[in-house]
This record gives C-alpha cells, structure tokens and sequence, in this order.
C-alpha cells in the first residue's frame, strides 16, 4: 500500500509535533467524531432527550469498539 503525497506530508508533520501534541490531536478527533454521531443520532431522532441520546451514543460505541461483532 502506498502513500499519497499529501499523507506523506502528514505524517511529517506528526512527526515534528511532540508526543503531548499528537496526543491533543488524536483527542480533537475523537471529539469530533462523537459530535458527528451525536448530529447523526439527532437527526434521525428529532425529540430524542439529553439521557436517551447519551444512551444511544454509549451502545454506538460500544458496537464500534466491541470485539464481539
């Protein structure tokens, strides 16, 4: 598998970041990305409460990330 020249430029930039930046990184995008599914969820479910969407983000997650699929 081979790189694009701009996952190539990337990666060099990742490298040059210290390892408490890249964590901070990698912590914006997971918060984005639970932000999305929240919209999503949402979306799809226009009088969904705070509890029940909290829930329904919980067992999203926890199929994203089981082992068990």
């Amino acid at each position: 598998m081979y790189l694009s020249r701009s996952e190539l430029q990337q990666l060099d930039l990742l490298k040059k970041k210290d390892p408490a930046e890249r964590f901070l990184l990698m912590v914006q995008l997971i918060g984005g990305q639970i932000e999305a599914m929240k919209a999503g969820i949402r979306y799809k479910n226009l009088s969904i409460n705070s509890e029940e969407l909290n829930q329904c983000l919980k067992t999203r997650m926890r199929k994203i990330y089981s082992w068990k699929h």
